[in-house]
């Protein structure tokens, strides 16, 4: 997602799906996505630098369909690693606003009671 896209600019609104012919890795694959143009080119061109990253390090005996398993494997990681990360952020953010509540709700407790004598 580009700075300037916000998350709601990456999927057209509902109810607009439509198909589309996208090149990835070499391959024309026709998709039915509800994705923006924007959208698709950023994973067109994250699955073809993915095919070129694996394609230049690798011997020439592998063939398409092993490099494209590697590419799906290297994709779900990278997907699993993130999914991972945002758990851990989640929880610290909710720890962290779990603790502001109960001092604020101390502080207005405080507060009330100071006022009540």
């Amino acid at each position: 997602m580009s700075t300037n896209e916000s998350a709601l600019d990456v999927r057209l609104p509902k109810g607009s799906r439509k198909h589309t012919e996208l090149t990835l890795g070499g391959v024309a694959v026709k998709v039915r996505t509800d994705a923006t143009p924007a959208t698709l080119k950023q994973i067109r061109d994250l699955v073809d630098s993915k095919f070129e990253e694996f394609a230049d390090g690798l011997d020439r005996g592998v063939s398409a369909h092993q490099l494209t398993v590697l590419v799906a494997f290297n994709l779900a990681e990278e997907l699993l690693l993130e999914k991972e990360k945002l758990r851990v952020l989640k929880k610290r953010v909710t720890e962290t606003s779990d603790r502001i509540l109960d001092r604020v709700g101390a502080h207005l407790n405080g507060a009330e009671a100071s006022s009540n004598l």
